[in-house]
Parts: structure tokens; sequence; C-alpha cells
């Protein structure tokens, strides 16, 4: 078994020129995960995704309770991936600020190198920074491989929603 290159990355804060292609990029992702577990149509799919996203982000990057990064590689500075977590109240077990993790990208060319788990690491990082007691997200059915990394670094499961075709 080869063993993975321990990564380190560091979260820069998105700016208003780096919104728009991160806008772009995350919609279509979305859309495409929408539409391959049969939530939405392909004909709307793009646009659905577009108004939840902006719904979510009115103000862009200065959406408030919303932080966007870019992830980068901490050594060369490379551009790797976008971070989006957005500070809410969870009442699970009492009253306590969540962050949740909307989307989290590692660059396909860099995929399987590390940074998945580097970029989640630094996401706990940053949610403590901001003041949140837990980290949560979505992890779509089908997409086996995050849901390998978010069990191995401690997530548990907390909900499932299944669908049977008839």
């Amino acid at each position: 078994m080869t063993t993975k290159p321990t990564r380190n990355v560091r979260l820069d804060p998105m700016t208003a020129d780096e919104y728009p292609a991160w806008e772009a990029k995350m919609v279509t992702g979305y859309a495409a995960a929408q539409v391959g577990e049969g939530h939405w149509a392909p004909e709307t799919a793009e646009r659905q995704a577009l108004n939840v996203t902006r719904g979510l982000l009115p103000a862009g990057v200065d959406s408030h309770a919303n932080h966007l990064w870019i992830a980068r590689d901490a050594q060369t500075g490379r551009e790797i991936g976008a971070l989006w977590i957005a500070l809410r109240t969870a009442v699970d077990e009492g009253p306590a600020t969540e962050a949740f993790i909307y989307d989290i990208h590692v660059s396909p060319d860099v995929q399987g190198e590390g940074y998945g788990r580097a970029v989640m690491q630094a996401a706990a990082a940053a949610a403590r920074a901001l003041g949140a007691q837990t980290v949560a997200l979505n992890v779509h059915g089908a997409n086996d491989r995050a849901y390998r990394l978010y069990k191995s670094l401690g997530y548990a499961v907390t909900n499932r929603h299944m669908r049977l075709g008839l």
C-alpha cells in the first residue's frame, strides 16, 4: 500500500474577482449531483442550482455568516480547491454554533494526493476559529470516496436519505 504524502494547505479568503468562476463550477457540480441522484430534471438543474446558491449567498463573498476560501498548497501557493462554510445554529443537543460545509472541492488534477484530507482538516480548524462547536456536511449518496474520507476523519452519520425507484 502506498502512503500518501502529508499535505498542508492554507485557506485564503475568496475575493470578489474569484467568486464568479467558483460559483459557476459549484453550480455545475451541484446540479450534476442533484440530477444524478434523481432529485432534479436535467433541463432545469443548472437554473435550480444557481437559484439555491444565490439564495444562500445573496451578497456573494460578503454574504452574512458565510465564509468562502480558496484552498492553496501551503508551500507552492498553487490553487487546489475551494471551501464554503456557513455558520448556523444547531439544536440537536442544545443550541450550538455549527459550521455547515456547503461546498468542498479539490481540483481533479490533484485528487487522490491527500489534499482532500488537508482541506477538511483546515475546515475544522477554521470552523473552530469562527466559534463553531461542530462541523456538519451532506455527502451525496454516490460519492463513496468522500464518504470514506469523512468517516476516516471521525465524522459520524447523522441521517440517511434513501429512495427506491419504481
